[in-house]
């Protein structure tokens, strides 16, 4: 859970009245790299809004099947990894959703034929 905007604001009002960035982190109990981060923010951004809308925890993946049964039917020759940068997913987590509609997986770009070994015989 992040940390609340008024103590953000507070930490950082420290940090514009001249006390040391170590002395900010003993007293407010935060790492130091917290504290850079929201130097940064508030510089880059003009603001100190936690980030929120994002994934949290294991288990990213792809929610509706149905979309992406249309897609793998339209587009049968893209590898996992296309899949992938498409969904914004894992190319593991194409391979267990393509298992889950009972799709088999394209492993590799493209065919490689194995030659066959010439004899010396001729029958």
């Amino acid at each position: 859970m992040p940390y609340s905007l008024d103590f953000r604001k507070r930490v950082l009002v420290a940090v514009k009245s001249g006390m040391t960035k170590l002395a900010i982190c003993e007293l407010f109990n935060i790492c130091k790299q917290t504290l850079y981060n929201w130097i940064k923010l508030e510089e880059s951004q003009g603001h100190l809004k936690p980030n929120t809308g994002f994934q949290k925890g294991h288990s990213h993946g792809i929610k509706d099947l149905g979309i992406f049964r249309k897609f793998v039917d339209l587009h049968p020759d893209y590898t996992q990894e296309e899949m992938a940068k498409h969904f914004e997913v894992s190319a593991s987590t194409i391979g267990r959703t393509l298992q889950k509609i009972g799709y088999s997986r394209k492993k590799r770009v493209k065919h490689i034929q194995k030659e066959m070994k010439k004899s010396g015989k001729n029958i």
